[in-house]
């Protein structure tokens, strides 16, 4: 386990003011944290209705009055998004690298990023109305985020986050998680959603009046398919009672938790079993720090000529790689410094990815990177028992 970690950097976003702004210089303060792949990216500044954090929008209470308490304002969740890639960001510094990246979560900040609405798609009433990267699909590109429509000066709000699984997907998963073979112009791919609002108790299509803030943490897996509720505190008792199992717990990312959608009757793990969503629970107040996306088989193209030291965040690669985290992937076989054990506890095994290889996308609802912000030991596991390499 002492080699499953890479180097990361931490910082306090610097909030720039531009248009559409966005904030999230790193300092040279670094930490080790054991790869189950590479951080998430997100926050803003945001004009026009934003708050000065880059947050979502804020509804002011009632004036006060004598008899009265002043009242927190409400807020939109998430407040933050944050994901670690350089492809989020068309200009990455190379002497402070794309950690983390801030990734707008209403309509006014990610319009000035690169991030254009899909005016041709209509509006999905359990996601919310499409927005893509450049405004098109493609395997270099191939995350989609959702947000309730603007209305009048209010900017809509993140609703969903869709990535889209280009070649290999595990068939157990298909039409329990991923919807459709679609082509885009770069090939086939099939699509994986989750939704951060719920569309069974609110209108995420409505265009006459903004949605509510003061919304619950919310995550479902693949509404209108599997429809998995995944809980938003680590202690809530559906966590257990519902099949997650915990894994390890990794600094700025906290407490992994995995699930299979078939019983676990021993070693091996079956790769196609695992459900593609995981779950990272805070290690101090077990709040869900994130999530990310877990996909089966090579999907990050790492240029081994120019970097041949294949470690993650590796400057050389800078503007090369997709929105896939930035490593080459985490290694089925419980060998070398990556391999997607480390997120476990306890005995691990894995068999039948497509190619060795699974490969990860990591999306947190804060900014985990933040000097404090999630410290635990890195491959700490609760059980004190870590899985052990191939070669121990």
């Amino acid at each position: 386990m002492a080699e499953s970690y890479g180097s990361i950097q931490t910082t306090d976003p610097k909030v720039s003011v531009e248009s559409g702004g966005d904030g999230g210089s790193s300092s040279n303060r670094k930490i080790f944290i054991p790869l189950a792949v590479i951080l998430v990216g997100l926050g803003i500044y945001l004009r026009g209705g934003s708050g000065d954090d880059g947050s979502s929008p804020k509804t002011t209470t009632a004036p006060v009055t004598d008899e009265q308490d002043e009242l927190p304002e409400a807020e939109h969740w998430p407040k933050v998004l944050t994901k670690f890639n350089d492809n989020f960001n068309p200009n990455p510094d190379p002497n402070e690298g794309p950690f983390p990246y801030f990734v707008a979560t209403n309509t006014a900040g990610v319009d000035g990023k690169g991030w254009k609405k899909s005016e041709d798609v209509p509006c999905d009433p359990m996601l919310g109305e499409e927005w893509l990267f450049n405004g098109e699909r493609s395997s270099e590109h191939s995350v989609a985020l959702h947000f309730t429509p603007a209305v009048g000066g209010v900017p809509g709000v993140l609703s969903a986050i869709e990535v889209d699984y280009y070649g290999h997907v595990a068939e157990k998963l298909v039409g329990l998680f991923f919807g459709e073979e679609k082509t885009s112009n770069d090939g086939t791919y099939r699509s994986i959603s989750v939704a951060l609002r719920n569309g069974d108790e609110e209108n995420l299509c409505d265009t006459e009046t903004p949605v509510a803030p003061g919304n619950p943490a919310y995550v479902t897996i693949s509404p209108g398919m599997a429809n998995m509720a995944v809980p938003t505190t680590e202690d809530e008792v559906e966590l257990k009672e519902n099949g997650w199992q915990e894994g390890s717990c990794l600094p700025a990312m906290g407490y992994h938790w995995e699930k299979f959608i078939e019983p676990v009757v021993g070693l091996p793990y079956q790769a196609g079993d695992m459900v593609p969503i995981v779950p990272m629970y805070s290690s101090t107040d077990k709040t869900l720090n994130g999530i990310f996306f877990a996909a089966t088989g090579k999907k990050q193209h790492w240029p081994v000529e120019e970097c041949p030291r294949v470690f993650p965040g590796n400057p050389c690669a800078f503007g090369k790689l997709n929105m896939w985290d930035f490593s080459a992937g985490l290694t089925e076989e419980s060998a070398g410094p990556f391999y997607m054990c480390s997120n476990f506890c306890g005995e691990c095994e894995f068999t039948g990815t497509d190619d060795g290889w699974f490969t990860t996308m990591h999306f947190m609802f804060k900014n985990t990177v933040a000097p404090g912000a999630e410290v635990c030991a890195a491959g700490k596991c609760r059980s004190g028992i870590l899985p052990k390499k191939v070669d121990e």
